[in-house]
């Protein structure tokens, strides 16, 4: 929670939420949240939320992600998201990725960063949190992971 609260990207009704979430993924090992953590010196420097869409063949939620800010620029974040596609893609053979984050002028630093890991905007509600903030909906489609040949000329791996 100290990270999250240091990243200033948060209110505290989303602070609020973020601690029922890491419970529910930490503590209560509750299906559904999964956690991603990545460390330097022994302190937490990052982590990312995120799970199965239900009632989906191939879909995932990122539902938080937050990264020092004294570190951010440095790759953590895209580190943290690769790790969750490669997972993802190695259990669906392919998957869709999924994100939701405001359309707020102070949220434009977050978007650009997805648009960076390769997602694009999917969709936009307007006025959806409040009047002026936008829900804005990103999405990365993940292919299998390609076949790979060994030395023999024999496929091996996914389609």
């Amino acid at each position: 929670m100290s990270l999250a609260r240091r990243t200033g990207a948060f209110t505290e009704r989303e602070l609020a939420v973020l601690d029922e979430v890491l419970e529910d993924c930490l503590l209560e090992q509750e299906e559904g949240y999964r956690f991603e953590g990545v460390t330097q010196e022994g302190a937490l420097s990052g982590f990312l939320i995120w799970g199965r869409t239900p009632m989906t063949e191939k879909g995932y939620d990122i539902y938080w992600i937050a990264v020092d800010p004294a570190l951010q620029g440095k790759g953590l974040g895209k580190a943290l998201m690769a790790r969750v596609e490669e997972a993802a893609r190695e259990e669906t053979r392919g998957c869709i990725l999924r994100l939701e984050t405001s359309g707020r002028e102070d949220y434009r630093r977050q978007r650009h960063f997805y648009g960076s890991c390769g997602f694009v905007e999917a969709g936009r509600i307007r006025d959806f949190y409040r009047t002026g903030d936008d829900l804005v909906t990103y999405v990365k489609f993940v292919a299998p992971q390609p076949k790979a040949v060994d030395p023999k000329g024999e496929a091996r791996g996914e389609e």
